[in-house]
């Protein structure tokens, strides 16, 4: 199956949203017979404050209804229930959203203690992710 990196109109790859403290990164993998597969990738801290950032870039990324959405959350330091609301609010709004690692374990806490760990689809790493969604 061919992947192939490119920008679909309306997205830009390595597009940025940045806060002080939190900086969403998004590029784009068009996969031949399935359309587009769009990556975030999540490094810093995700709070009250700087959660809107995350959710600008997951609309974003939702906006051309790519046919699946990978959040690569393994640099993301800091996290609370504010991360958890955005993603289930994406998750709603996307037709697939894969949550990425490796998660540093203060984020895999947030994740087990919320019982959330098994509500997300996962992977590893976002090679992984990317082997699990474009497979035949």
């Amino acid at each position: 199956m061919e992947i192939t990196d490119g920008a679909q109109e309306g997205f830009l790859v390595s597009g940025r949203w940045r806060d002080d403290v939190l900086e969403v990164t998004a590029e784009d993998m068009t996969v031949s017979g399935r359309g587009v597969l769009r990556m975030l990738h999540v490094a810093g801290e995700v709070d009250i404050d700087t959660a809107p950032v995350l959710r600008d870039g997951l609309n974003q990324a939702a906006a051309d209804r790519p046919y699946t959405v990978v959040v690569d959350l393994s640099g993301l330091a800091f996290g609370d229930s504010s991360t958890l609301n955005t993603l289930i609010e994406a998750r709603r709004c996307l037709p697939a959203l894969v949550i990425a690692g490796p998660l540093t374990p203060m984020v895999q806490r947030l994740f087990t203690l919320s019982g959330l760990d098994g509500f997300f689809t996962t992977a590893p790493d976002t090679d992984t992710a990317i082997r699990q969604l474009t497979a035949p």
